[in-house]
């Protein structure tokens, strides 16, 4: 046996030619030609150097280097202006904080024109949720523009994310930040949700909203502002002496029982949890007139309580509970409320998504040059999410980790017959079908 790296008419993933088609339909590279403009040489041809970081993510590409993955076998015979990675890297290099919100502004628009061919939201025009959660990522050495030492102790950088999805799609991404590693999670968060919700009614959430966060966003500015943009909130309640009067009050057949579908541990003891008990009062927050002026607000605190195991072998002389409280004015009867509250976890879906491919870590020394990078990420996870749901209903809600295995890395020879360009793929694929149905839908 022997290996030889020289057929020139090989690529090792087809499936990036659908989605790139995709991104051609909804006029990818017209947005980007037209938005972004750095004003410098090396910011010439940005769609062409956009659509080959793009093109690279889509594959699995997490670092400047990687984005040679595009230029292998036959992939030029595909695909025309492709960039080399050097060239790619000065262009994100090129980057200041205004061309980073041009390109923020391209992202948002290719996913309003996603939404708009195809049904990548269902379900949003009814009940929509927008979930805002921060996240730090680890850098190494202290080289990086913003990075610092989080609240967790972690040296990195810290960016802020909206996602949006409804009771039955998968999460896509609307806007993301890229801010200083020792950054309040809070900062910025108001501007963001206020941009995240005129977006989200833009691709076609016209029904209800409901932003939901942990506690981290449980502020009077933030909840006042909510209610001014006419949506609605579920936030994790920070626990105060006051508020922890308010719950010992509760009487004890107000209790309701749930069950968890899947069992989740003790953060003490490590013990499984299978049931809850959950309840329900009426709670009045930001009350201090110095802190919070014209932020008192009135609405349902859901506390749901689990019992507190002892470390040792020693009996309990009588049940203590955790207690976790939410702060919401939506509507929903207890149960259905507390369950949709518990789907904000959803967007840790998205941060590990993320995490397997782009977002393996930040590339640049520059900040401005990261920015970038994680805008072009959270777009190709768009493009992504928008190729799995023209695909199946599997595929709707994959892991985009999936929807590579399954559809974008598949080995392919490239045929020529009469100007006619044909893919030779592995016979018997296990996903061909869904591979066939994805092509077709996106070359008719």
């Amino acid at each position: 046996m022997s290996a030889r790296f020289d057929d020139e008419s090989l690529v090792s993933c087809a499936g990036i030619v659908p989605v790139m088609r995709l991104a051609e339909r909804i006029g990818l590279g017209e947005l980007i030609d037209e938005r972004v403009d750095l004003g410098i040489p090396v910011g010439a041809n940005s769609d062409a150097k956009a659509l080959s970081v793009v093109a690279g993510m889509v594959i699995g590409a997490d670092s400047i280097d990687d984005l040679d993955v595009i230029r292998h076998g036959a992939m030029p015979r595909l695909f025309g202006r492709l960039r080399a990675p050097s060239t790619c890297g000065s262009w994100l290099r090129g980057f200041t904080h205004g061309h980073t919100r041009q390109l923020s502004s391209v992202a948002g628009e290719a996913l309003v024109r996603l939404a708009a061919q195809v049904p990548l939201l269902p379900g949003a025009g009814q009940l929509a949720f927008i979930d805002i959660d921060a996240k730090i990522k680890e850098t190494y050495g202290h080289d990086k523009d913003g990075n610092g030492i989080a609240y967790t102790g972690v040296r990195g950088l810290n960016h802020l994310m909206a996602t949006l999805s409804s009771p039955v799609c998968a999460p896509v991404i609307l806007t993301a930040r890229l801010r200083g590693g020792n950054t309040d999670s809070r900062h910025g968060a108001v501007a963001m949700l206020r941009e995240a919700i005129g977006l989200a009614r833009r691709a076609g959430a016209t029904g209800m909203i409901v932003v939901r966060a942990d506690s981290a966003f449980f502020t009077g500015k933030i909840i006042t502002a909510l209610r001014k943009l006419g949506v609605y909130f579920s936030i994790v309640a920070r626990k105060t002496d006051t508020m922890m009067a308010a719950i010992a009050e509760i009487a004890k057949d107000a209790w309701d029982q749930v069950a968890y579908r899947h069992p989740i541990p003790d953060p003490e003891t490590g013990e499984w949890i299978t049931h809850a008990d959950i309840a329900e009062i009426v709670y009045t927050a930001f009350t201090n007139p110095t802190k919070h002026r014209g932020q008192s607000t009135t609405a349902r605190l859901l506390v749901r309580r689990t019992p507190r195991f002892k470390k040792n072998d020693q009996g309990e002389l009588f049940r203590v509970w955790n207690y976790h409280a939410v702060f919401t004015n939506t509507g929903f009867d207890l149960h259905t409320a507390d369950e949709y509250h518990r789907g904000h976890a959803i967007i840790e879906q998205v941060f590990a998504d993320l995490n397997d491919a782009a977002l393996a870590h930040f590339p640049s020394g520059r900040f401005p040059a990261n920015q970038a990078w994680l805008t072009l990420a959270c777009l190709t996870h768009n493009l992504l999410r928008a190729a799995g749901c023209l695909t199946s209903v599997f595929h709707a809600k994959a892991r985009t980790a999936t929807l590579r295995r399954h559809l974008i890395n598949i080995p392919a020879r490239i045929t020529r017959t009469a100007r006619h360009i044909t893919l030779r793929l592995p016979a018997n694929w296990p996903w061909q079908h869904s591979y066939q149905g994805l092509f077709a839908a996106t070359h008719t």
